[in-house]
């Protein structure tokens, strides 16, 4: 029974002692299997990583992207300096900041790193929700394949690019995007209608137009779809965000960012409105396979990253939920002890485990990484 109190001392210090003590990776057991299952002879290996990662991401890692996810944290754009000079600067938390710089240090995308311990790093950090992360690192992995695919075939300034995505330029690791979307299109590519003006030889156009859904707009560099003057074939590019010595002087490549979309579960991530007003870009890959190649290279990179994420996000759901219902206290029992419940709680933790057991069967089909 009880009775009033106006001093009502409720709080949730245990539930969330439990919560901030667990190790993503250390505590799981059911993907210390996978990872193993996956890595064979490269298992020691992979779980020191493991191990290194998991540990900032369930600790440090995991408090920023909470602080972050608040409504006044939200990232907003400055499209003007105090002497009238357009810069479009993008305002997101110092904490953002000092974490991505820790996560893209680890240099996932690397030719030197074996695949299944980027995907399992990757899988670690994307327990931690979008956080202005997940989007970008899937983005710059799209980017990565695509360019090594055609970075003999191009502008020598492919090549630098790929190499500041990979390895770094001057200490900073670059982060990449994708702007495929257009207002009339959405996500049927072939109708749009940005515009591409070659400039000289070497595919280096010029882009005009309008993007209207742009995700990680604080990255260095976008994959951008659009067709050739005359063209009806979409094809496809990659664009700097600054040219060389312009970053400092917040000069941005021929665009304008219009405004960032008011979202709500992503609100980490900066999404906006962008117009193109002559932005130097370099071709990837030939001019009418810009769809091919955005589909089947970038975008299906992209989507099983999207499955990998996703898992992620489900197991640190159903831990929590399972945390918390040994917590709670409801007429005068712990919670996982109603049958109901506690059914609900197998059967997602299930699903989730089946998730992440598949994200990672995807990955070695797709990829042939196992053979």
């Amino acid at each position: 029974m009880s009775f009033s109190n106006r001093k009502n001392d409720y709080n949730f210090d245990a539930f969330l002692e439990v919560r901030e003590g667990y190790d993503y990776y250390a505590n799981d057991d059911f993907f210390q299997k996978i990872v193993r299952h996956y890595t064979g002879d490269l298992w020691k290996t992979a779980d020191k990583e493991a191990r290194a990662v998991s540990k900032k991401a369930s600790g440090e890692w995991r408090r920023i992207c909470d602080f972050i996810a608040r409504p006044e944290e939200r990232p907003y754009v400055i499209h003007y300096d105090a002497h009238n000079h357009r810069i479009d600067r993008i305002v997101r938390p110092t904490d953002t900041l000092l974490m991505e710089k820790e996560i893209f240090g680890e240099k996932m995308f690397a030719d030197e790193v074996n695949p299944w311990i980027k995907l399992t790093k990757m899988y670690l950090i994307y327990q931690n929700g979008e956080s202005s992360i997940s989007c970008p690192i899937t983005c710059t992995e799209g980017m990565v394949e695509i360019l090594k695919r055609y970075v003999n075939e191009g502008a020598p300034e492919l090549a630098d690019i790929l190499h500041h995505l990979q390895y770094g330029a001057d200490g900073e690791m670059a982060i990449g995007a994708q702007y495929i979307s257009e207002i009339q299109g959405g996500s049927d590519i072939p109708a749009n209608v940005l515009e591409a003006v070659q400039e000289g030889k070497d595919g280096v156009f010029r882009l005009y137009g309008t993007k209207f859904f742009c995700s990680a707009t604080h990255a260095d560099y976008a994959i951008v779809t659009a067709k050739p003057v005359g063209s009806e074939e979409v094809a496809l590019f990659v664009v700097p965000s600054w040219l060389p010595g312009d970053k400092k002087k917040e000069i941005r490549n021929g665009y304008t960012i219009d405004r960032i979309k008011w979202k709500t579960g992503t609100a980490e991530l900066t999404t906006a409105e962008i117009t193109f007003n002559g932005a130097l870009t370099y071709q990837v890959g030939p001019l009418d396979r810009g769809v091919a190649n955005v589909v089947g290279i970038v975008l299906t990179m992209s989507r099983l990253t999207v499955g990998l994420s996703c898992s992620a996000f489900m197991q640190r759901a159903v831990r929590e939920a399972r945390q918390y219902a040994t917590f709670r206290e409801a007429f005068g029992e712990r919670i996982d002890n109603f049958a109901l419940l506690e059914g609900q709680l197998r059967t997602i933790e299930r699903i989730s485990q089946r998730s992440i057991a598949g994200a990672y069967k995807m990955y070695d089909d797709f990829m042939g990484l196992s053979g």
